[in-house]
């Protein structure tokens, strides 16, 4: 007699948090001696199912030390510590100010440098998503060249509303982060909780995220070092359009409410109708895709007693409206060294991003970067310091829009999946978001940057040094929105009789070839009338651009002094001012009525003129002080 018995298996869950209490983002929880494994999601909880009592669960997270913890059956509590090695690291505290870690009594995370020389990113906070414990990284579309937002302990600002972390570069404030090249950073450190933030006011209450850029080589050496990344992308979830055996839950969702159809725009869907439809995919599925036309008699027909129309053949939008696989390249040259008492760096940088609309004339986006560094020691009492940044963003994108000013994205979806998209076997286009993306001029955002930054230290004594900063950034940003008016088949119409040389109705047979009238099962044919739906000067029927420029000045100045007591006592006392300047200018006009629907010009259009623009202005003056012991 053999019996065998098996443990029963159940669904551990849990939290991870830091030694500061923060929920850990992303953090590694695996069946020890297993692949059976998950993440921590954005509250710090996990959920990973098939474990039994007895097994060991592996919780680890860069930075932190692992935990191994037998699993009883009841939810875990874990608590992940800073490793030694971490301890050890040097920190910046923000104004020149350092410490090492194991000394810190705030929250001061920072990004593990591995993470930007190995991760394929084309935005530096897109390196920080499951990087920094508490930090919410999320990317709200995939547009190519968009930018991340970064919040930290919810971000909410005084006003009530959301608001993400204080950027900092070299000591300058930035209004984001998708002008710098990933490939210039040399650390990103976050500044999370209120002590450790308090040094940059009120504007840190959100956090604050310190990025310090590459400088010149720390010992005599001449570097030079070129890196390159090719990749593509896809969509990371499944898009695919409800067929058939969805038209069934519609079927079954009208008849459970006592009606025999259901339809918007004169498509309906009947239970006749769905049969048809399955009909066709048993006949058709296999052999008919995106590229083939679409057909009357075999594809959809039109009762012209009730004006209804019935398709039978499905369509999904993915197929016409994503390009898979888009292709992304990056290349990064720099020059490092030091000369004598010079230290100096260059880097350039390029970046060039296809995006995943199909039938866009034009979605990308391309980004140049150019950065020199350069620091030298006059003397022993005084070195001084300089630098340029420079940067180029050029976004073009469809300019697509409709007379009700919908995402195309939102009339993808919102209709089912016999709603027409591609062309009809006259070669007309066919009104939707697949035609108007293809016909849509392309948009063009076009952003400048510079930043030119000198400084100097001087040492007064070897405990007393003072540093002075002054830097002046100037931003300008173009934004062109050429509009159109759209012309297809106007599939949301009532559609017209097909009608021959002679102008008699043409027939066709069920499987749309012509056919002589009296053939039986012959049918009256179809069409829809290729029309310009878009009124005129309507929208999109017109041409917008808008003028858009910052002037920023920024002066930080501050001294530190070290004070040892009988080599027992170790203070260090800074104190500075943060002085900046900002200037901000924009203007925008839009004409309608576009003479030139190929070439939108204002002087090729004759409509209403609309416009708008001003000018602000604000300055900050500020105090600060720090006191280590």
């Amino acid at each position: 007699l053999a019996v065998s018995a098996t443990q029963q298996t159940s669904t551990c869950t849990g939290v991870v948090v830091d030694d500061l209490g923060e929920t850990v983002i992303g953090a590694s929880v695996i069946i020890k001696g297993t692949s059976n494994g998950t993440v921590t999601d954005l509250d710090g909880k996990f959920s990973l199912s098939g474990v039994k009592n007895g097994d060991i669960i592996v919780i680890s997270y860069i930075g932190y030390d692992s935990q191994e913890i037998k699993y009883d059956g009841q939810p875990l509590q874990v608590k992940l510590n800073e490793s030694k090695q971490t301890l050890a690291e040097v920190v910046v505290t923000g104004y020149g100010g350092q410490q090492k870690r194991g000394t810190l009594t705030t929250a001061i995370a920072k990004m593990d440098n591995r993470v930007l020389e190995t991760a394929a990113v084309s935005n530096a906070g897109s390196a920080l998503q499951g990087s920094v414990t508490g930090l919410r990284v999320t990317q709200t579309t995939g547009q190519p060249g968009s930018e991340p937002t970064i919040t930290l302990r919810g971000g909410a600002s005084i006003n009530g509303e959301s608001d993400g972390a204080l950027i900092v570069v070299d000591g300058i404030i930035r209004e984001s982060l998708g002008d710098i090249n990933p490939a210039d950073i040399e650390s990103i450190q976050v500044l999370k909780d209120a002590a450790s933030t308090a040094i940059y006011g009120a504007r840190g209450a959100n956090g604050v995220i310190l990025i310090t850029t590459k400088k010149g080589a720390k010992t005599e050496s001449v570097n030079i070092s070129y890196s390159n990344n090719f990749s593509w992308q896809n969509v990371a979830k499944d898009m695919r359009m409800g067929d058939v055996d969805a038209m069934e839950y519609t079927v079954n969702a009208f008849e459970r409410v006592g009606s025999t159809y259901v339809g918007a725009l004169n498509w309906y869907v009947t239970r006749e109708s769905w049969e048809k439809a399955k009909a066709w995919k048993e006949q058709y599925g296999n052999t008919i895709g995106a590229d083939d036309p679409m057909t009357y008699g075999r594809d959809w027909e039109f009762d012209a007693a009730t004006n209804r129309k019935y398709g039978y053949r499905t369509y999904d939008p993915y197929d016409y409206m994503i390009r898979e696989w888009a292709p992304s390249q990056t290349h990064n040259l720099s020059l490092n060294g030091k000369s004598g008492k010079t230290s100096y760096n260059i880097g350039l940088g390029y970046l060039n991003q296809n995006g995943m609309m199909k039938p866009a004339k034009k979605d990308d986006f391309t980004r140049y970067n150019a950065s020199i560094r350069l620091s030298t020691e006059l003397n022993k009492y005084v070195t001084v310091r300089g630098g340029l940044l420079y940067s180029k963003r050029d976004k073009r994108y469809p300019y697509v829009t409709n007379a009700t000013t919908a995402d195309p994205w939102l009339y993808l979806y919102r209709w089912g999946p016999t709603m027409p998209i591609g062309y009809d076997d006259q070669g007309v286009a066919l009104r939707g978001p697949a035609s108007e993306s293809s016909q849509a001029n392309t948009a063009n955002i076009l952003n400048n940057y510079t930043n030119i930054n000198i400084g100097a230290t001087i040492n007064i004594t070897k405990d007393w040094t003072v540093d002075a900063d002054y830097t002046y950034a100037n931003e300008g940003e173009t934004t062109t929105r050429p509009g159109t008016r759209y012309s297809a088949g106007n599939t949301w119409a009532v559609p017209t009789k097909r009608l021959d040389e002679a102008g008699k109705q043409v027939y066709v047979n069920a499987a749309g070839q012509l056919v002589d009238a009296s053939t039986p099962g012959a049918l009256a044919a179809y069409e829809f009338a290729n029309i310009e739906y878009t009124g005129k000067g309507s929208n999109p029927d017109h041409i917008y651009r808008k003028e858009y420029g910052t002037k920023r000045s920024t002066l930080n100045a501050f001294t530190t002094y070290n004070l040892s007591l009988n080599d027992i006592h170790s203070f260090k006392f800074m104190g500075g001012i943060n002085r900046v300047t900002f200037d901000e200018t924009m203007s925008s006009a839009l004409r309608t009525q576009l003479i030139d629907i190929n070439n939108p010009q204002f002087s090729l259009a004759n409509g209403a003129m609309t416009t708008d623009g001003g000018n602000w202005w604000e300055a900050q003056l500020g105090y600060f002080g720090r006191v280590n012991y």
